[in-house]
């Protein structure tokens, strides 16, 4: 039961960086203004992460031309935001369960689900930032 709610918290906390703002309220951003280095960080970040956790995911072209729109102290935001959550989609790798592998994979999958349809060709924050290598 506690290896159940430990991989349940991660999975909260990895959601809750890809989600960004789709549980917050209307009185806060969105974090899918692509022009703010901070949330073209967070998406590079999110789209380099399903690359990394997700099966037949990678970053588009869209994407990796964001680190190229920044220069000085904005690119250093941008690499914070897109390392942060880098490493935390990186950090689900190591879910392990011996007993049941099925709650991680369940939060991989979730987390997949949910990053493409933020970012996916048809993305509800920021759309193209990450596509299909091949047919599912």
């Amino acid at each position: 039961m506690r290896a159940r709610l430990t991989i349940l918290l991660s999975l909260v906390s990895v959601l809750s960086l890809s989600a960004g703002a789709a549980a917050e309220t209307v009185a806060k951003p969105s974090l899918g203004d692509l022009s703010k280095p901070r949330d073209a960080g967070i998406r590079y970040g999110q789209a380099a992460g399903m690359a990394a956790v997700c099966l037949d995911m990678k970053p588009t072209q869209k994407a990796e031309a964001l680190a190229t729109s920044f220069t000085g102290s904005d690119l250093e935001k941008f690499k914070v935001q897109a390392e942060t959550v880098l490493q935390s989609w990186k950090k689900t790798l190591t879910c392990a369960h011996k007993a049941d592998p099925n709650p991680c994979r369940l939060a991989h999958q979730m987390s997949c689900m949910e990053g493409y349809k933020e970012i996916g060709p048809g993305g509800t924050v920021a759309p193209g930032l990450v596509e299909m290598t091949k047919a599912q």
